[in-house]
Formats: C-alpha cells, structure tokens, sequence
C-alpha cells in the first residue's frame, strides 16, 4: 500500500474571498495547502451560525462547481462545505496523491468548525474518496457517485470515447507503465477497509461504468451500505439522487433540515 500519511497539524494557510451572499449562507472562494503539491482551491459555503456539520464535495466532470447548488442547501440546512475539484495534472499519480490528500487537509479545515464531517465525491472523485474512506476514520460517512474499482480499470476497459482515443494515441509501453504506477492507488485496494456507512449512487446509462463494474465494485465494500440506481449518464442529474443524498446526509451527520432545504428548492 503507497503511504499517504501526512502531518495533521500542519498550518492551513488558509485564505477567503467572499464572493456572495444568500439568505443565511457565505460563499467563498478559497485556498489552502495541501499536503503534497500545489495549493487547494475551491469554495467554502459556510452558515450564519455555528456549523452543525460539514461536507467535502468533490466533483471530477464539473470541477469544484459541480456541488455547488447541493453545498449552498448544506448550509441553509446549518453546515458548513467544501467544494472541491480533481487535481488534473500530467502526473498521473501525483493528480490522486494531491487529490486524495486535498479531501483530508478539507477535513483538516471543517474540523476547526464541527466534529460531525462526510465526503460526497462523484467519478474520479469517488475513486479518491473511496481511498479516503479506506485510511482515514474521522468521517461519519461517505456517499460515492458512480465510482469504480479504479482508474486503471477505467482506463484499459472503457468504452468511453475520450479514454478510447487516449489508448489509441498513447506507445504500448508509455501505457502500461503508467497503469502500473497507477495501480497502488486504485480504490479496490481500500475501500474493504472503510468503517463509515456508504451510499453508492449508479446511472444505468454511463457509458464509462458499465451495470457489471459497478455492481462489481459495490460487492468489494463492507457493511453498512446501500446502492440506488438511476436512469442518468455519467453526470446523474435525477432529482431522486439529490434527495437520496440529502436523506443520507441528514441521517449520518444529525442535520434534520437538508431534505428540508430540498424540498425548499423544489417548490421555489
């Protein structure tokens, strides 16, 4: 197993550029260091109060703006979240080491306001929570929208056009060797060990994950789990993913009032 272990205490640096205003709600623009890397970038979406709990959102096809509508119901509901994006870099084991440590040094930072803190990550995002899930044990709970086993999986099996043509333009052996560097770091390799409740979110028309990779992966994580299915591509935009998300959430976190917030929002 690669070691991810870093220096908890390690100073923050944080900064804050407020950029809006809701009723009850905060948005900023932030950063942050990292454990390895360049710095963190995302938004803080903070409540009036004190938080009564806190998110690290984590989107890949949407970067740190993916999240950011559920975030903003996180804190009407009286959290505290962290949108956040994937590391895209050339690296390839650099972009999951810098990403995977992004959502801890994230939990570094909501841990300041609140003890009680999940992770929702979608795509490749999942793939690093899912590992997040698999080392680090101060969350309360992990909801992972279409994971899989891991990028390398992903990569070499993927009907998915974009990966396809990188197959194609990449030597054989520039390929497989980045595959192999990669594979220390794929989620099956952690997600046995993940002691928090997980909801896995699936679409039945991804044409990246296919239904047997899926169910596949979901047979890897320990109880307690739940899995719900959608009839969505890669980006699952059914309203019944939000509200299963939210009723997660509210469950695991003590925050009877983001289904609330929802709900709010649906009849707007």
């Amino acid at each position: 197993m690669p070691d991810l272990s870093y220096d908890v205490t390690a100073p923050l640096n944080l900064t804050l550029d407020r950029i809006s205003e809701r009723a009850g709600v905060t948005i900023s623009r932030c950063e942050f260091d990292n454990a390895e890397g360049d710095r963190v970038v995302g938004y803080l979406v903070e409540p009036a109060g004190t938080p009564r709990a806190g998110v690290v959102y984590i989107h890949t096809t949407s970067f740190k703006e993916g999240f950011l509508p559920e975030a903003i119901q996180f804190a009407e509901a009286g959290g505290i979240a962290l949108c956040l994006g994937f590391h895209y870099i050339d690296d390839q084991v650099a972009s999951i080491r810098q990403t995977v440590q992004s959502i801890r040094r994230g939990a570094d930072l909501l841990l300041r306001r609140t003890d009680a803190i999940a992770v929702v990550g979608h795509s490749g995002g999942a793939l690093m929570t899912s590992v997040v899930a698999g080392i680090d044990h101060r969350f309360r709970c992990f909801v992972l929208e279409v994971p899989m086993a891991g990028l390398t999986h992903h990569w070499r099996n993927t009907s998915h056009p974009n990966i396809v043509r990188m197959r194609a333009g990449l030597p054989p052996e520039l390929f497989e060797s980045t595959l192999e560097a990669m594979a220390p770091y794929d989620a099956e390799h952690f997600i046995g060990d993940a002691q928090a409740p997980l909801l896995f979110q699936f679409a039945r028309f991804d044409i990246g994950v296919t239904v047997a990779e899926s169910e596949e992966f979901y047979a890897m994580a320990p109880e307690p789990k739940e899995q719900h299915w959608y009839d969505s591509g890669h980006v699952i935009n059914d309203v019944a993913a939000y509200a299963d998300r939210a009723r997660f959430l509210a469950k695991h976190l003590d925050l009877p009032g983001l289904p609330d917030a929802l709900a709010r929002r649906l009849q707007a």
